[in-house]
């Protein structure tokens, strides 16, 4: 077996055990972010389950505030009237005092936990963003790394095998470049005389075609 031969299979073995190193490095990294965007993702399908329910207190503080105006003006309405039931409508407007008080506190919390849900899945986001670009760069750097151990390899061990087969490929391509140079030659000296040819000819048809006309005129006189 030839130097040659041996450093290619001692690379091919060297490259699978490279590339399995790197496909086990990148399992882990890929799983990790795999998983990472899962949980994002089913983070984001709760936040908007929360801003909908953030938006449904919203709604209720809202209405209980239009409430208890509207039982103010309900008291105010029949007060002289009906003194007893201004003051259940007073009764009504306290309810929905306290009801509104507790909506608030409620609003208000779920609003902090909605915040630290979004800063969460912010954070996360960026994290994964961050884990996605460093294996990127590991992979470029793994490459890089791979290709200059096997240039330095080519180098050491095999330069001379592989510079005698550039050197007889150079040969061979240097062949057949003459070849074809001296075939480009042979075609432009075929278009060359082609040319001539072609001229003569139209010169013998322009010639026949005035004997042609001269003949008519001749007869027609």
């Amino acid at each position: 077996m030839s130097i040659l031969k041996r450093f290619v299979t001692t690379v091919h073995a060297s490259v699978d055990r490279t590339l399995a190193g790197i496909e086990n490095h990148e399992a882990v990294v890929d799983a990790a972010l795999t998983e990472s965007r899962q949980a994002v993702a089913r983070a984001r399908v709760r936040l908007a389950r929360l801003e909908k329910d953030g938006s449904q207190q919203r709604n209720r503080v809202t209405e209980l505030t239009s409430q208890i105006g509207l039982w103010n003006e309900r008291a105010r309405s029949v007060a002289t009237a009906d003194r007893e039931k201004a003051l259940a409508c007073i009764q009504r407007r306290r309810q929905c005092e306290q009801e509104l008080h507790s909506a608030k506190a409620q609003m208000h919390e779920h609003e902090k936990i909605i915040k630290r849900v979004r800063d969460s899945i912010s954070d996360s986001s960026n994290r994964v963003q961050a884990l996605q670009a460093q294996r990127n760069q590991m992979r470029s750097r793994e490459a890089a790394a791979y290709a200059g151990q096997i240039v330095h390899k080519l180098d050491g061990r095999v330069g001379d095998d592989v510079e005698a087969a550039i050197e007889r490929w150079e040969v061979t391509v240097g062949q057949a470049e003459v070849l074809t140079d001296h075939y480009v030659v042979t075609d432009s000296a075929d278009e060359l005389a082609d040319g001539f040819i072609t001229a003569e000819e139209n010169l013998l048809l322009e010639s026949e075609l005035d004997a042609l006309l001269k003949e008519e005129g001749t007869n027609h006189e």
